[in-house]
């Protein structure tokens, strides 16, 4: 993947936008994560199931009628939130690294944002 890192110092107003899309983006990396572990300890107690796994996809809609505050983000930051589940699952299966743990809300806050993400919402920002 090739991108850049940037260190921005925003505003306030920018700040708490920004942080709001920063724990969109980790609520849906934390439920993949909550999904996965609870179909595979389903999955280690029903014979029917021995051998399944949950889908390692990249779907997040399912997470929007849990969370209505979800709706008021953009879709990119939610979609790049499970894009790096499944990124950290793809490490985990090649032996990387471990199995996609709970991101928490203190310490280092990163968001991924990829060229794909609409003008007007960027704008927003500024």
């Amino acid at each position: 993947m090739k991108g850049q890192l940037l260190h921005i110092t925003p505003s306030k107003q920018q700040a708490h936008i920004l942080m709001r899309w920063i724990g969109c983006q980790r609520f849906i990396y934390n439920a993949k994560v909550q999904d996965d572990r609870y179909f595979r300890t389903f999955a280690r107690k029903s014979l029917q199931l021995v051998g399944q796994y949950a889908p390692i996809d990249q779907t997040y809609s399912q997470y929007k009628a849990q969370a209505p505050f979800l709706k008021e983000v953009p879709s990119q930051i939610l979609r790049n939130g499970a894009v790096r589940w499944r990124d950290a699952y793809s490490r985990f299966f090649a032996r990387l690294g471990g199995r996609p743990k709970f991101k928490q809300r203190h310490g280092r806050q990163s968001m991924l944002v990829t060229s794909v993400m609409p003008r007007e919402s960027l704008v927003r920002i500024c």
